[in-house]
C-alpha cells in the first residue's frame, strides 16, 4: 500500500499544474470559498457517487425550511432502457433515491419547467452547468419562475453521453445475466467505484466503472452540444459540487465531495448543513479543486481548439472563449471530435465495441496523458 501511495504522490507532483489568478477566473469563475466535504451519515454516502454532500445539503435544506422541494434526477429503466427523469423531491427518501451519477443525455428545461410551474413553494435545483445556466436565463425573463427558485447546485461536468452508449453497455450486461434489466447505477463505491445492474430475478451484477466510463471518457457518443460548452464548474450556480480526484485522497476510507460556494444563498445553505453536523468540511485552496480536475477542466474550457478541429471534420462549433491553443490542445481536440464522429456511424459503433477492452484502455491512457501535458 505504501508503494502505491509513493507512486501516486510522485506522479501527482510530476503532473501538477500551476494555476494563475487568470486561470482561476477563467475556469472557475466568481466564487467565495472552496471546501473538501462529505456527508457525516454513512448511510447517505453508501450509494453516493462521491461524498454524499449534495444529498446531505438538500435534506438539511428541507429540514430547516430553506426550500420546499428539490429538483433531482433519477435513473429509471423504461422498456429495458436506462433513462433520466426529473422529479421534485419533498422528503429525504426521495432525495436519497436520486443519489449517484447519470451519464446520459436529458431534456432539462422541457422536463423541469413544467415541474417548477406546477409546484407550490420554493425549490432548490440540481443540474449540470449548462442546465443551470439555461434555467437562470429563463428566470431572467420570467419573474414568476424566478420567485420559485431558492437556489441552484451545479454538478461538475466534463460532458454528457447519448443514450446509445448506455443502451449498448446494458445490453451486454443483460446478455451476461440472461435477464432483463430492472435497475441501474452508473457509479457507486469508493474512488472510481463500480457500476451496478439489477435484473428481473433480483440478481445483481457489479462491474468496474471502466465498463462504461472508458468509452465515455474517450468521448464516444458525446452529445454534440457539449462540444461548444466551456462551463466545467457551473458559473451560474449558487453552489458547485463534484468529485475531487487527488492522489492524496485515494486511500482515504471516506470519499469526498468538492464544494465551491458562489453566492449568499449558496453559502447560507452550506453553512446550515455544516453547523447542523450533516456535512463535515475542511477548507481548501481553490487550486486543490482545480488539481482534482486538472486534465479535463482546461480541455473542457478550450472550445477554441475544438472549433478549429471541427473545420477538418465537418463540424461548425461556435467559439465564445478565444482561448490559446497549444499543439497538445489541438491534437486532443481533434481526437475528441474524431471519436464522437466515429460513434455517429453504424460501422463506427461496430468498430468501437469490437475493439478489445485492453485496446480501449490503452488508448484512454494515451488520451489522458495528452490532456495532462503542461
Amino acid at each position: 500500500m505504501a508503494e502505491r501511495r509513493t507512486f501516486g504522490s510522485v506522479l501527482d507532483r510530476f503532473l501538477k499544474k500551476r494555476w494563475s489568478p487568470a486561470d482561476i477566473d477563467r475556469y472557475v469563475g466568481t466564487y467565495r470559498e472552496a471546501w473538501l466535504t462529505h456527508a457525516t451519515d454513512g448511510a447517505i454516502r453508501e450509494r453516493a457517487a462521491s461524498g454524499g454532500t449534495t444529498s446531505a445539503v438538500l435534506i438539511e435544506g428541507l429540514r430547516q425550511g430553506l426550500f420546499d422541494g428539490a429538483v433531482v434526477c433519477v435513473a429509471v429503466v423504461e422498456d429495458g432502457k436506462v433513462r433520466p427523469r426529473f422529479r421534485i423531491a419533498t422528503d429525504p427518501d426521495q432525495i436519497l433515491a436520486a443519489r449517484g451519477s447519470k451519464y446520459v443525455e436529458s431534456r432539462f428545461l422541457p422536463s423541469v419547467l413544467p415541474l417548477l410551474r406546477s409546484f407550490e413553494g420554493r425549490v432548490a435545483v440540481v443540474g449540470l452547468p449548462c442546465d443551470i445556466a439555461a434555467l437562470r436565463q429563463r428566470c431572467g425573463t420570467d419573474p414568476v419562475l424566478a420567485a420559485k427558485l431558492a437556489l441552484t447546485i451545479a454538478l461538475v461536468c466534463g460532458h454528457n453521453s447519448r443514450t446509445a452508449l448506455i443502451d449498448a453497455v446494458t445490453s451486454r450486461l443483460e446478455k451476461q445475466a440472461g435477464q432483463p434489466l430492472r435497475a441501474y447505477r452508473f457509479r457507486i463505491g469508493h474512488w472510481r467505484g463500480h457500476l451496478e445492474a439489477e435484473f428481473a430475478d433480483g440478481s445483481l451484477l457489479r462491474r468496474p466503472t471502466k465498463t462504461f466510463n472508458d468509452y465515455q471518457n474517450m468521448f464516444f457518443f458525446c452529445e454534440r452540444k457539449c462540444l461548444s460548452c466551456h462551463d466545467h464548474y457551473g458559473y451560474a450556480a449558487d453552489l458547485t459540487m463534484g468529485d475531487i480526484w487527488l492522489f492524496r485522497l485515494k486511500n482515504d476510507p471516506i470519499k469526498h465531495t468538492a464544494v465551491i460556494t458562489r453566492t449568499e444563498a449558496g453559502q447560507a445553505l452550506f453553512d446550515a448543513a455544516t453547523r447542523s453536523g450533516a456535512v463535515a468540511a475542511s477548507a481548501l485552496d481553490i487550486r486543490d479543486i482545480m488539481d482534482g480536475q486538472a486534465r479535463i477542466g482546461p480541455a473542457h474550457y478550450n472550445v477554441t481548439a475544438r472549433a478549429r478541429a471541427g473545420r477538418w471534420l465537418g463540424l461548425k462549433i461556435p467559439d465564445r472563449v478565444q482561448a490559446p491553443v497549444t499543439w497538445h490542445d489541438q491534437l486532443n481536440a481533434f481526437w475528441t471530435l474524431a471519436n464522437m464522429r466515429l460513434s455517429e456511424s453504424a460501422w463506427g459503433r461496430r468498430l468501437i465495441f469490437a475493439l478489445p477492452r485492453p485496446v480501449i484502455r490503452g488508448l484512454l491512457y494515451l488520451k489522458k496523458g495528452l490532456e495532462s501535458v503542461k
